[in-house]
């Protein structure tokens, strides 16, 4: 299976501890997973979080982020509230950005990521999904 996870400009830095995740877990082997990040689509680190959904959705990328919050109307969290369907994609959200740096539960994020690729259809239309979960 093959995807397209955009990172969201609060994971930048950590992309090499989600690639070892799915590493350490073999995910790596079975699935096919292109790490992309906003400038890889010419978006400036603060793309309003609205548009950002909105790329995600127009393009059928998964979107992995720390963002949490919901201050405003242009919010990632308002974006998902106003305009998510039962087809839209999910917003993955890592709970806690920094525990990426230990083994086991960057094990986990992948494990959990894993999951969500491999059932896709099924995160369809939920909003966002918190990982570890």
């Amino acid at each position: 299976m093959e995807i397209t996870i955009l990172l969201d400009h609060n994971l930048d830095g950590h992309l090499v501890f989600l690639e070892a995740g799915l590493k350490e877990t073999g995910w790596d082997q079975i699935l096919s997973i292109e790490f992309r990040l906003l400038r890889d689509y010419g978006l400036p680190s603060n793309c309003p979080d609205h548009e950002l959904w909105r790329l995600a959705q127009e393009q059928q990328l998964l979107l992995l982020t720390h963002n949490r919050n919901r201050a405003g109307e242009t919010s990632l969290q308002a974006a998902i509230e106003r305009e998510n369907g039962p087809d839209s994609m999910p917003v993955v959200t890592i709970s806690d950005k920094e525990a990426l740096l230990h083994s086991d539960y960057r094990c986990r994020v992948a494990e959990n990521l894993a999951q969500i690729i491999v059932d896709l259809h099924n995160y369809r239309g939920v909003g966002r999904v918190f990982v570890p979960f």
